[in-house]
């Protein structure tokens, strides 16, 4: 028996030392690995090529010899711009070695080993890492090509001056994967203009209207960084959530920047936008720096629905074959603002002909949607909920055009064959609220009064019960097999191809010519993909069938209304719906600001929540003063508790003669107040005081709107409490 024991012990101690002796040669191995990198990286930067530095009129950019890295001078102010972190205020000290090499790195690639498929991402940058990087000249600049050979990539990277700033490209052909690693994304200048706390200035980032960090706000101390999918992550919105999930933030444009005192830059992604994401690292998130940078989208992962125990991601086999591009536009000094850089933004648009002006008014256009039926599931049968007919519609659109001296416009919701949310069957019109007669009286009388008409088309979303469409073939598939759907297993989003489809046939059956034009619901909301074996479909090309569906409705009826207001519909849109009024909130933003609003203002109208549906309409007026909307309401001839059993009881208070006096009160006092700028620029925006802001115009008007509860008196101006005041031509 002591025998045995002394045996099993040693074979323990054997075990343990077999145990300690891998490790030790593991451990070994990994620091002659990275000891090696590290050594073959600085003959790389000893090796690297020296080509002439680009230079133009305004700027002159540098590059390290070993190609990881530039300076960029402006050389009529003497800023010199780093792609790497060079804030002398931040404390180098307490930062290891590895993230001080990889804060000089002018890109990182991150991958993932598709053949083990554990979703593991493994990141490469431009130091301790081996690599060779040569350049040469084009006719636009340098056309650097990179060799991460441990990570088994290969890209070119293209870099040019402007007038304005500093391009960045790289294109799909160059791109080489010739290891067991797949490339996942591309973050592009990840610490270009990184910040250390307390400094004065902060970032800027597309959250809702626009949302602002302050360096020496300590709110987003620690706070967890925040990747901002360009157009949203489709798997994330909110028609898809549970009730206690956080909707996805919006984000309307591919564009982000930075103020620091004095000087300041925006950038906005070009070329591959809408696979593109913004991330927005807060200081303290490992180390002190504040730091935001654009990254490129080639592979998407999604959840592995056969492992439950954990979140293992599954990633494309196939690469997205984008061209993908970046622009830095550096800001005149002391013009840094978020106006300036919505300013920049706005004029790249126009350049890019991706903005037009609308034609030219002096009234304030009144928005309504007239919400007409839906079916109330039964126990044995399903009953129409008939809250505004075609009359009644009619009868409201009357009174208020005797009420109002503006321009109105309507659209009508529900007013499909079966009602609200049975699409995609959409005609002949409900028979119930009135049928294609109704429909056709009412066009008529809107046509002669001068009053535009819409229809509300819904070609993305189809419910699970609705007929019209194959449940199999249609419908939206993810990368792991799986229909997107909602938790419920309620909605289906159709496939591009299919939704294009739908809207040709609809286009051919629609032939009134007192129609105004469409309301293309969820057009500039969503941009999403299709992995389905049948009509699969790329995001690109989804951007794509939109525009075609919102140009050829403009071209057919004179006008197209796009629900959402996403960047790539601005060049089309007549109107753009559901612009909020603010960020989404998280902890690590300062304030909300109106960069969306001051983009488009004078292109593009556009509106927010309805008036009706807010539990401050006082204050939402305010709002609508301040950030330049259209009033808008949502309207029912009956009462709305006829809803409560439905899917849309969330108009929860609607009956037009409940809300006539105030609809008439409140579009007064907008015209009053936007009536002399629906058409102009937005040129600033500041808060005055607390609570206190005043808004600019191209025209010199300025408005100064007060939301505190009590009088006060800014540039000597007396403002009410809740009030408003416009100086016109106040140059």
């Amino acid at each position: 028996m002591g025998k045995r024991k002394g045996i099993t012990k040693r074979v323990k101690i054997y075990s343990f030392c077999l145990i300690a002796i891998s490790l030790l040669c593991i451990w070994i191995s990994t620091y002659s690995y990275y000891a090696s990198a590290e050594t073959k990286a600085k003959d790389a930067q000893k090796s690297g090529t020296i080509v002439s530095n680009l230079e133009n009129d305004k700027f002159k950019l540098e590059f390290s010899n070993d190609y990881s890295s530039f300076l960029l001078t402006d050389k009529q102010t003497g800023k010199v711009w780093s792609s790497s972190m060079n804030d002398q205020m931040f404390n180098m000290d307490n930062v290891n070695k590895k993230w001080k090499e990889k804060m000089t790195s002018l890109f990182t690639v991150n991958v993932t080993e598709l053949k083990k498929g554990f979703g593991v991402i493994v990141s490469y940058d431009l130091a301790g890492t081996p690599y060779t990087a040569k350049a040469q000249s084009t006719e636009e600049g340098i056309s650097i090509a990179y060799d991460l050979s441990a990570a088994g990539i290969r890209l070119n990277v293209e870099i040019s001056l402007s007038g304005d700033g500093i391009k960045l490209r790289i294109p799909s052909e160059s791109i080489e994967e010739y290891s067991n690693f797949s490339l996942v994304t591309i973050d592009v200048m990840p610490f270009f203009a990184g910040t250390a706390d307390g400094q004065e200035g902060y970032l800027f980032y597309p959250d809702g209207s626009g949302a602002i960090m302050r360096f020496d706000d300590p709110s987003h101390w620690n706070e967890a960084a925040k990747s901002y999918v360009i157009y949203g992550d489709i798997e994330k919105h909110e028609i898809l959530n549970g009730y206690f999930h956080q909707n996805e933030p919006t984000v309307m444009l591919p564009v982000f920047g930075g103020n620091f005192g004095e000087e300041g830059f925006v950038a906005y992604m070009g070329e591959g936008e809408e696979s593109s994401k913004i991330t927005v690292v807060p200081s303290g998130n490992i180390i002190a720096s504040n730091y935001i940078y654009g990254s490129f989208i080639y592979r998407r992962g999604f959840n592995d629905p056969r492992v439950t125990s954990k979140s293992l991601k599954i990633y494309d086999a196939e690469r997205l074959k984008n061209d993908y591009e970046i622009n830095y536009t550096i800001l005149s000094k002391g013009s840094s603002s978020y106006t300036d850089m919505a300013t920049a933004y706005r004029n790249y648009l126009l350049k890019e002909n991706k903005l037009t002006k609308k034609e030219n008014a002096d009234q304030v256009t009144l928005a309504l949607d007239l919400f007409m039926g839906i079916e109330e599931k039964g126990m044995l049968f399903d009953s129409l909920q008939s809250l505004t007919t075609f009359d009644q519609a009619k009868q409201i659109l009357k009174d208020l055009k005797e009420s109002i001296s503006g321009k109105m416009e309507a659209t009508l919701i529900g007013w499909t064959a079966s009602g609200y949310g049975t699409e995609p069957k959409f005609l002949p019109a409900n028979r119930k609220l009135g049928g294609s007669k109704g429909l056709s009286n009412l066009l008529k009388y809107t046509k002669s009064e001068d009053i535009s008409l819409y229809l509300e088309t819904d070609f993305l979303t189809a419910r699970t019960e609705s007929s019209g469409y194959s449940k199999k073939n249609d419908v939206v598939y993810l990368n792991n097999h799986m229909i997107l759907t909602d938790i419920q297993d309620k909605i289906r989003l159709l496939s591009p191809k299919i939704v294009k489809k739908n809207y040709s046939e609809l286009m051919e059956e629609i032939k009134d010519d007192s129609l105004s034009g469409l309301s293309l619901k969820g057009i500039g909301d969503m941009v999403y993909f299709n992995y389905g074996k049948k009509n699969a479909a790329l995001a690109s090309e989804c951007k794509t069938y939109w525009n075609e569906m919102l140009s050829n409705t403009k071209e057919t009826f004179g006008s197209v209304i796009s629900g959402g207001g996403n960047s790539y519909v601005l060049s089309i849109a007549d109107r753009v719906t559901k612009i909020p009024y603010k960020d989404s909130g998280y902890q690590m933003t300062t304030k909300s600001v109106p960069f969306y609003q001051i983009v488009v203002h004078g292109y593009v109208d556009y509106t927010g929540e309805p008036g009706n549906l807010s539990s401050d309409l006082d204050k939402v007026c305010l709002k609508w003063i301040e950030y330049g909307y259209l009033p808008y309401y949502e309207l029912t001839w009956d009462s709305p508790e006829r809803l409560m059993y439905t899917e849309y009881n969330s108009l929860f208070s609607s009956k037009y003669l409940e809300w006539e006096e105030r609809i008439v009160e409140s579009y007064n006092k907008i015209q009053q107040a936007l009536g002399n700028v629906i058409n102009e620029e937005i040129v600033f925006h500041d808060e005055l005081m607390e609570e206190v802001y005043c808004t600019g115009y191209s025209n010199g008007t300025k408005i100064y709107v007060n939301y505190n509860k009590e009088e006060v008196t800014v540039d000597g101006i007396i403002i009410q409490p809740r009030d408003f005041v416009v100086k016109e031509d106040a140059r």
